[in-house]
């Protein structure tokens, strides 16, 4: 009998939620990747970056070699130190499209480290670098240099420069990156 009180103070409490619960008025809930959209308001895209521009006698970086380092940096966001950018042409058939790749190479504890991202063409002769690229991320365990393996124009594997017993260059595939947005997409060692 003491516990009656109790019992219907709890009972009143969980039909007076219900009646707020079910006064309120309900919304479907957004789809998985699609945003809920408020009329009137525009959704911002994360927009393509203007990287390199080829010319007949050289290569203008657009966007500076200083800060592309420090994007690259960001992105590894491990330790991993670039010292080095480069443009590079994918080795490609005679039949197959042009492609070039955005590769930042460095050290991490003193393990070999480059990441590389496909560039996309904007016409005349200038590349951009999507947010929706896929990044090609090595890490060299007891190998002092690896190098990427193309096929077709595509990044297929890696290879270690120096056959050294038990070296290996490890290859991560992701498929975006966050090169130049100010949350970066962490890119964990490979095993």
């Amino acid at each position: 009998m003491k516990y009656l009180p109790r019992l219907l103070g709890l009972g009143l409490l969980s039909i007076l939620v219900m009646l707020l619960a079910m006064s309120c008025e309900s919304t479907k809930p957004a789809e998985f990747g699609s945003p809920n959209r408020i009329k009137g308001e525009a959704i911002a895209k994360p927009e393509s970056r203007q990287i390199v521009h080829f010319t007949d006698s050289s290569t203008e970086y657009t966007t500076p070699r200083s800060e592309l380092a420090k994007a690259f940096i960001r992105q590894f966001a491990d330790g991993t130190v670039i010292d080095k950018i480069q443009v590079r042409k994918a080795p490609a058939g005679p039949d197959e499209p042009v492609s070039y790749y955005l590769i930042g190479m460095g050290l991490r504890n003193g393990m070999y480290r480059a990441m590389a991202l496909p560039l996309t063409a904007g016409g005349d002769n200038t590349y951009y670098l999507r947010p929706t690229a896929e990044r090609y991320t090595i890490t060299g365990q007891g190998c002092p240099m690896c190098f990427f393996n193309f096929e077709n124009g595509r990044i297929v594997g890696s290879t270690c420069g120096e056959k050294v017993g038990g070296s290996t260059c490890d290859l991560k595939v992701d498929a975006n990156n966050a090169l130049f947005s100010s949350v970066p997409i962490s890119s964990a060692p490979t095993k």
